[in-house]
């Protein structure tokens, strides 16, 4: 390596560039020591290469003396913590700290001693450099000479690693056959999110928003490329902010096009087409997407992602929150420098999560830089954490010339304006600028009323009576409507705005031209005639429109939604008018559907749409209805629901008809049997809108006990947890009473309090229904739950913590013992290092559950997963990997492994396999240890049972022959072993084959030792199991 390198070192590098020559000749023996080397070279190379460039850009000709001194200082002392470190290198990786050399290099914001001084010298000699540079500024002639400029362009190159090591990226991706790439790329997220891009580029006037890409505040936020840095577009509705985001993202597209280094990119449109993308976890599961390749590069895909959508799919779930947050930092810490766009923050919904704080916690957290664009409204909170100098505000000023090349695009360049008379052209010119206020939106919508003018006095009158603000253009737009309309017409306008308005995702175009047609009328639902797509797109002009390619319905613009709410369309009163036409349909409709799949999101038809939607826009009335102050419920509504559901006691023929035509759905699972009224009451928080329901007192302690299909204690509890409705919580815990022996239904009630992370329904648990959440009242204790629960999120976990109910060494349960096991099985990392934080014993040894430690339970988990991670954290904090188990499956860490690893024996699980059974032999763990518990009796007898000949040699290489022979001798074979298919019979068959070879031949054990240990000829029986489906059965 050292050889190859120094013919590559620049003849002009000097004395620097002989000690790296002289550290690139250390011999190296392992990828670590050669990845801790090359990280040490690059951090060396590049204080150098930019070290030459600033010496040779500040100097007594072109800086300020004093500045010049300072920089000099600066630099020395960088070179002299640079040589110290060279030094020293040598040294760290002969005396085996090969690791934290390495961890300190790939991780700066850990680093300690030469590293973190290294770097700390660093950063003063940029900043000492940031002075210079303001010197040479107001010295230097506005036209900068050739050489100068080109020094100032390799110093910013300087800003992202050398090309070199930016391999390591490519390393850590994965290249995947082009359907399977689509299909991961699908499930980790199906929202086009180019499509709209493409959209409003197209649309957009060319020359637009060049003002922004000049101004200041956008050039200061990529002025200093190694750091993180936020800027928001502030302006208010109808300014052309998403505009103004597309030529960013343009501008960004366009460096990175050019630009050699790895980076990652990833944009999206917050938008009122629909629910689905105002949601938070929408836009992460995108960014998921976009940053699993490199910006333009995608054939290539992160492992990690790979691993983390395999796990997903073999759950039955999406990509969660959590999932999302952890994968969008691994790319954010992989690639030299990431940027993420995010137009319309304002639009997104902060219900559940917050997306501008989590994107700065993101920021915060990155070990490389970050650029985040954002575009928001001025209304918003946490725009206050930001500085004057992070945001950029749209207004008139800026926003004017933009604005007038739209209107010569569009307007004064066509017959309609240059046939006029010059006093005409410039009347309208003049409305154009005294009006319109640095508002796109209501200059769009003027340009298309103008058009319909024919002659001078209609222009005329029209620029006397242009509206003075957008919400007064809408007002004179819903005018237009009633005025050259009757009242049929109008609502039916107003039925195809509240679909849109209200939908849960933006609904297909049969799905709203079938909707529309139902209305009502008193108490009776009406079907009228259907309309075509253009008759609605005529008759909601501008209010309305239709994306041709997808076929679905949506508003042209934010503001259309915010002018109907003032108007008293909220979403509360779409609702309800969706709640009453949905069970109306399905009350009077004669449905030819027997039988409708399971659809949570992409329905197809009318039927489907609210078939599985009524209980959800039911559910969100009632939410608006508790938070607003005074507010009735409906009582249309009510008389409707109680029709369809029946009564409290006993539902009706309307709500189990459609509890059969949902027969195979989640809805039916939770719901069954289909008389319990109660259950869909309880799920979906139907407190405000049936209060009298609750409060007659017919609800009784029989039938808040009495269990859905779901699962086995499964009641009205936990599915009142489900729908979140504190109340009703409340109302069923005080029925059943606190002196009630606990149910299995009050610990599902708490599991699904967590999975929902409803703060106040798990107080009340645990502060008025006395729930301890370090007790196991079914399988495992809350706390444990919260800790391996892949649904549950760490910040839940934390707050437990904080609230101090959390006994983080309590043991209880039939699973893991305690709250430190379960974690370590789990699949997060973080639940693990929170509950070592709280004071959680590494060495604990319990005396139930399936695993006997935390270590032996890290070692059985899922590999891949944080899998390598989680075994160094706990080791590093003290556990002991020869500590003797009381209970569980595997009598030590080492059998542990290997047991484990025989489930899944997949190439690369079995290399994770090895990873960690090396770990734990550095770590002291002794082979030849013999014990009463497990299968085996030890790890080695476990390694030869499974065929594992290559692990097998490397205990044998740690404990000598002769001691392997005897602790085979004194060890033991299980009564039986399972297979999966024939494929792993067959690996297991040749495996063993190899092992007796080697056992025999090279170790020297006896036959009768081979067979006391299970490694005989037995013939696989077939089971019948479709999971396990042969087994091999020992004497």
């Amino acid at each position: 390596m050292g050889d190859l390198a120094i013919n590559f070192a620049p003849p002009q590098a000097g004395v620097p560039w002989a000690a790296a020559k002289a550290l690139l000749r250390i011999p190296v023996k392992h990828i670590e020591q050669m990845a801790a080397l090359a990280g040490t070279v690059q951090l060396f190379t590049r204080i150098v290469r930019r070290g030459q460039v600033y010496e040779h850009l500040y100097n007594a000709t072109t800086v300020d003396e004093e500045a010049v001194s300072n920089l000099r200082d600066a630099l020395r002392d960088l070179y002299i913590a640079a040589i110290e470190l060279l030094a020293r290198t040598d040294v760290l990786i002969k005396g085996g700290l090969v690791k934290q050399t390495l961890n300190a290099i790939l991780r700066p914001e850990q680093a300690s001693d030469l590293v973190s001084d290294l770097l700390m010298k660093e950063q003063k000699v940029s900043l000492e450099a940031q002075v210079c540079e303001a010197s040479r500024s107001a010295k230097t002639s506005l036209k900068m000479d050739e050489r100068i400029e080109a020094l100032l362009t390799n110093l910013d190159k300087l800003s992202t690693p050398i090309s070199r090591i930016d391999k390591g990226v490519d390393n850590l991706l994965e290249e995947v056959e082009k359907d399977r790439l689509e299909r991961l790329m699908d499930f980790i997220s199906s929202e086009k999110f180019g499509k709209g891009h493409i959209t409003i580029k197209e649309s957009r006037i060319e020359g637009t928003g060049d003002w922004l890409i000049n101004h200041e505040g956008l050039c200061d936020w990529q002025a200093v490329p190694w750091s993180s840095t936020l800027l928001c577009l502030k302006g208010t509705v109808g300014t052309g902010k998403t505009y103004l985001t597309s030529r960013v993202i343009d501008h960004v597209k366009q460096t990175l096009e050019t630009m050699p280094h790895d980076e990652g990119f990833a944009f999206f449109y917050c938008n009122r087409s629909g629910p689905l993308m105002l949601d938070p976890l929408i836009v992460l599961r995108s960014f998921v997407r976009q940053l699993s390749c490199k910006a333009y590069h995608y054939d290539r895909i992160q492992t990690s992602i790979i691993q983390k959508c395999e796990l997903a799919k073999q759950e039955g779930r999406d990509l969660s929150y959590k999932d999302c947050k952890e994968l969008i930092l691994v790319s954010l810490n992989l690639y030299p420098k990431t940027t993420l766009i995010l137009d319309a923050l304002d639009e997104s919904d902060i219900s559940t999560y917050n997306l501008a704080g989590i994107l700065i916690e993101l920021m915060e957290k990155a070990t490389k830089p970050v650029k985040v664009f954002i575009s928001s409204r001025p209304d918003r909170e946490y725009l206050m954490a930001l500085e004057d100098k992070h945001i950029i505000t749209v207004n008139s000023d800026n926003q004017q010339g933009d604005i007038e090349k739209f209107l010569h695009k569009t307007l004064y360049s066509q017959f309609f304006f240059n046939r006029r008379q010059a006093e005409i052209q410039e009347l309208i010119k003049e409305t154009f600028r005294s009006r319109n206020g640095g508002m796109f939106r209501w200059v769009y919508l003027q340009v298309k009323s103008l058009l319909k003018c024919i002659s001078d006095d209609a222009v005329k009158t029209w620029a006397r009576t242009v509206p003075r603000d957008l919400m007064t253009a809408y007002d004179q737009l819903w005018e237009n409507i009633r005025e050259q309309h009757n009242e049929d017409d109008v609502a039916l306008a107003e039925r195809a705005i509240k679909w849109v308005l209200c939908a849960f995702e933006p609904p297909k175009s049969d799905i709203l031209l079938e909707a529309v047609r139902y209305s009502l009328e008193g108490d009776v639902l009406v079907q009228k005639e259907k309309h075509s797509e253009e008759e609605i797109l005529l008759l909601c002009q501008d209010l309305l429109t239709i994306d041709a390619e997808r076929q679905i319905w949506m508003l042209p613009h934010a503001s259309v939604a915010e002018y109907f709410e003032s108007k008293n369309m909220n979403l509360g009163k779409c609702d309800i008018f969706a709640s009453i036409t949905s069970l109306s349909f399905m009350m009077e409709s004669k449905s030819e559907s027997s039988h409708l799949k399971w659809r949570y999101y992409n329905l197809n038809t009318f039927e489907e749409y609210v078939s599985f939607t009524w209980p959800r826009h039911v559910q969100r009335y009632d939410k608006w209805l508790g938070s607003t102050k005074g507010a009735d419920p409906d009582q249309t509504l009510v008389t409707t629901l109680k029709r369809f559901l029946g009564s409290v006691e006993e539902s009706g023929d309307h709500y189990r008809n459609w509890l059969k035509k949902v027969d195979g759905s989640y809805y039916h699972w939770v719901l069954t049997p289909g008389n319990m009224t109660l259950f869909v009451m309880c799920r979906f928080g139907f407190y405000y809108v049936l209060r009298d329901w609750w409060e007659e007192g017919k609800i009784n302690k029989e039938m808040a006990l009495k269990e859905c299909n779901f699962k086995d204690g499964y009641n009205s509890l936990p599915l009142a947890a489900q729908g979140g409705c504190l109340p009703i919580f409340k109302y069923l815990v005080e029925v059943i009473g606190l002196d009630n022996p606990l149910t299995k239904g009050h610990c599902w009630a708490m599991q699904e309090a967590i999975d929902e992370r409803n703060k106040d329904i798990v107080s009340f648990l645990v502060e008025e229904a006395n729930i301890d959440v370090n007790i196991c009242y079914l399988f495992e204790t809350a706390v444990q739950y919260v800790a391996k629960s892949w649904r549950a999120y760490t910040d839940m976990l934390q707050w437990l913590i904080d609230q101090g109910w959390v006994d983080v060494n309590r043991e209880g349960g039939k699973n893991y013992g305690t709250a430190l096991i379960a974690a370590a099985m789990s699949t997060k990392i973080e639940s693990v290092e929170i509950l070592l934080k709280a004071g959680a014993e590494v060495k604990a040894t319990v005396e139930c559950g399936l695993y006997g430690s935390a270590l032996v339970a890290a070692v059985s988990a899922l590999r891949r997963h944080h899998y390598i991670e989680k075994i160094q954290l706990l080791l590093s904090h003290g556990a002991d990997p020869n500590q003797p188990m009381k209970c569980g499956r595997f009598g030590s860490a080492l059998e542990a492994v290997i047991a484990s690893a025989f489930e899944d024996d997949s190439e690369v699980k079995m290399a994770e396999s090895k990873q960690s059974l090396e770990l734990l032999l550095e770590a002291g763990a002794d082979p030849a240890i013999t014990n009463d518990r497990g299968d085996h009796g030890s790890a080695l007898t476990a390694a030869a049972f499974y065929g594992f000949k290559d692990f097998l040699k490397m205990m044998i290489d740690v404990t000598g022959r002769e001691q392997a022979i005897e602790c085979l001798g004194q060890s033991r074979c299980p009564g039986h072993l399972s297979f999966r298919d024939e494929e792993h019979i067959e690996r297991w068959t040749q495996g063993k084959s190899d092992t007796v070879t080697y056992l025999t031949n090279q170790v020297g054990v006896k036959n009768e030792t081979l067979y006391s240990i299970g490694l005989r000829d037995v013939e696989p029986e077939e089971t019948g199991d479709s999971w396990r489906k042969f087994v091999v059965r020992y004497d």
